[in-house]
């Protein structure tokens, strides 16, 4: 059941720029296409109709069926993936890296918005298709990212010694991390369900980008999630026009300028700084970033050099070998399907924002960019707790010494509030004031001097009473605190650092029914959800 809903702002969590953009400040025209809302994706489909190149679908159909070779797919996930083939058939889209068991809750959050982003436009477009799709970042290479998972306050890393990008890195050495993990977990309603569920996509499972495959595909195939790995020679063939534009014109670092501007003027700080390649190339054990040195091109480390020529040669044949980074791979992957819908997350809203010059640039459809749900998952048995202490879930959001205040001030039964007092007084000194008119300058002096010493005065008596019913209350108050740094830990969001496996346990699938059934991508507030 889901408790309540409360504003990003009031989360006192979210950036600047996300709290203006979910509250659809207009000052955001010139860098999106539309803000999300039923009325405005119809409006995307009819765009991304005729620019989008139709030509690519079986191609993409041809590849995802290859890539779920092994898989039973279920009758949805078929005709999804043979929907794509039609012309009324359109994407809502996610991805993520592929954090080890899902990483942070969020991850859960962005796969649930787009199914039940796909799901409304359905009931509400029966004349198109939408499909929900999962784009793996199985390209990434920054492995620290990504190799661990949190429950209950325990860390759980996975020491691989490999390098290049992720998705391939073996999984011979995540045994230990798995038995570690079953040792921690006993005793839990669901702990044979999960601990089988791990064991099979990480232990029978030729590398990570296929574990995380088997992973999503388990939690999400039956409401007909589509997974794509875009680290695939024939796909990115079909976006090597748009690598040569990267190299030979600097796409992205020329055309989002205007973005960017943009952005600077209305006070927004910059997510991502562009390069000016913003590609790496891949080979065996490694991803490189590309450079630009003097019209030419080469590695970060210089073990691959290239003039314009040899490296327009070399995307023609090796296409598979050239990776987008963080800002290019929206151009690649909108390029490639037929999308009308990002949804991401805060850091991703910020930096899909700084593209929209770049997409106008090369008559790209830009999508409507949906800030993915955000939640706070509340255990019964806490919420018995708060109730008891007779403290608000909205409180819980506040900084730990503005909550301290606010507690002492609930369970005093003293008057801890000086305002009156204090006002009072100046009440008395304006008095005093209006009478020393009469008098002279020396006396107006003194009397300045002497009401703020009495303000002064007041206020440190306000303090110290403070201080002296905080030690009164200290044991009510620190249960309160107790509740709140397991809410937040170490200061973040719930869903930045807990894996969703610690509620698993206790509600096996059914959790993601519960979390599907009480999130909606269009509302945009935060979510507040009793499990």
């Amino acid at each position: 059941m889901s408790l309540r809903e409360i504003k990003y702002a009031d989360t006192n969590a979210f950036s600047k720029l996300l709290v203006d953009y979910s509250q659809s400040e207009k000052h955001f025209s010139k860098l999106i296409s539309h803000f999300p809302s039923v009325d405005n994706l119809k409006k995307q489909i009819s765009s991304k109709t005729k620019n989008y190149n139709h030509s690519f679908r079986k191609l993409l159909v041809e590849e995802i069926y290859d890539q779920y070779e092994g898989f039973k797919l279920n009758e949805i996930q078929k005709k999804n993936i043979d929907k794509l083939l039609e012309k009324n058939t359109f994407t809502i889209t996610t991805g993520h890296q592929l954090n080890l068991l899902t990483g942070p809750l969020y991850f859960i959050y962005k796969i649930i918005s787009v199914i039940n982003l796909c799901e409304n436009m359905q009931k509400n477009n029966p004349e198109n298709n939408f499909v929900p799709v999962f784009w793996m970042a199985s390209e990434d290479h920054d492995f620290a990212e990504i190799n661990h998972f949190s429950f209950k306050d325990e860390k759980f890393l996975w020491p691989s010694k490999e390098n290049g990008v992720v998705g391939e890195f073996k999984l011979e050495s995540i045994q230990g991390t798995i038995d570690r993990f079953e040792k921690h977990i006993k005793g839990f309603n669901y702990t044979a369900e999960i601990i089988e569920i791990i064991r099979e996509c990480y232990l029978n499972s030729v590398d990570l980008s296929n574990a995380t495959r088997k992973l999503v595909n388990i939690l999400f195939s039956k409401y007909g999630l589509v997974i794509i790995d875009a680290n695939n020679k024939n796909i990115k063939t079909l976006f090597k026009d748009l690598i040569f534009k990267e190299v030979s014109q600097r796409l992205i670092h020329n055309e989002s300028k205007q973005s960017i501007e943009i952005l600077n003027e209305l006070g927004y700080d910059i997510q991502a700084n562009p390069r000016e390649i913003n590609l790496f190339y891949i080979e065996k054990q490694s991803r490189e970033r590309i450079t630009l040195n003097d019209n030419n091109f080469q590695t970060l480390s210089g073990s691959k050099k290239w003039n314009l020529d040899q490296i327009k040669k070399d995307i023609s044949d090796n296409a598979e070998k050239f990776s987008p980074n963080v800002l290019l791979r929206p151009i690649f992957q909108e390029y490639i399907l037929p999308n009308i819908c990002y949804v991401g997350g805060p850091a991703e809203v910020s930096y899909w924002l700084q593209l929209k010059s770049v997409f106008d640039s090369i008559n790209l459809d830009f999508p409507i960019i949906l800030n993915r749900n955000s939640a706070l998952l509340l255990e019964k048995k806490t919420l018995n707790k708060i109730n008891k202490l007779d403290i608000s879930i909205e409180e819980m959001f506040l900084s730990e010494r503005k909550l301290k205040d606010i507690l002492v001030r609930k369970y005093s039964k003293l008057e801890l509030d000086f305002t009156d007092l204090k006002q009072q007084l100046i009440n008395q000194f304006s008095e005093l004031k209006k009478k020393a008119k009469h008098t002279d300058k020396s006396f107006i002096g003194a009397l300045s001097a002497q009401e703020k010493k009495q303000l002064n005065g007041l206020k440190m008596l306000e303090k110290r009473l403070i201080k002296s019913e905080k030690k009164a209350y200290d044991n009510k108050i620190n249960r309160v605190i107790e509740i709140r740094k397991k809410l937040f830990p170490n200061e973040k969001l719930q869903e930045r650092s807990v894996n969703f496996s610690e509620f698993y346990v206790n509600e096996g699938a059914n959790l993601i029914d519960i979390l599907k059934n009480n999130l909606d991508p269009l509302n945009q507030k935060f979510s507040i959800i009793e499990i």
